[in-house]
């Protein structure tokens, strides 16, 4: 008694031309080399700026959040540390860079707080309010350090964001 399974059934051979085996080939290797689209929606010039929109389904924004709650018990050091691995999970975020840049004003390294700031800058997307508060962050950080015009200058950049005049 032989198994019906262990029976083969002959197929016909097929013979495919060397060319066309040849396009085949390369039209399956090309196909692994299309962009897949992003996760990320584009933001519109309304769109408000949050935790969320920036970090929107990445660990970091977890991170993000054990940062807060270390703040709010004190805990600076520990929530700059948070920001610092979150920054590594997300280096593009604009929010994280702004969230170390307000931690370092607090903890009074106005220095550090401004370039943070200005990494942010860089970063932002295409918001007015969003950058305008990022100029006035930059503004506080400059006061700190003893330099109004700066600060000035850079409140001015958050006068023209805000009026739409940037």
């Amino acid at each position: 008694m032989s198994s019906v399974l262990s029976q083969t059934i002959p197929l016909p051979a097929l013979t495919v031309p060397a060319p066309l085996r040849w396009l085949v080939l390369v039209a399956l290797l090309m196909s692994g080399c299309t962009a897949m689209p992003t996760a990320e929606t584009p933001r519109t010039q309304g769109a408000p700026v949050t935790a969320d929109t920036e970090l929107s389904g990445s660990p970091a924004l977890a991170l993000l959040e054990r940062a807060g709650q270390a703040r709010e018990q004190g805990r600076d050091a520990a929530a700059g540390r948070y920001l610092e691995r979150a920054l590594t999970m997300a280096p593009n975020s604009s929010w994280l860079y702004r969230e170390l840049a307000l931690l370092r004003l607090e903890e009074g390294d106005p220095a550090a707080a401004e370039g943070l700031a200005r990494r942010a800058l860089r970063l932002a997307p295409d918001n007015d309010a969003y950058r305008a508060d990022l100029w006035e962050l930059v503004a506080a950080a400059r006061a700190e350090l003893n330099d109004p015009e700066g600060a000035d200058a850079a409140r001015a950049r958050a006068e023209k964001l805000r009026r739409g005049q940037a």
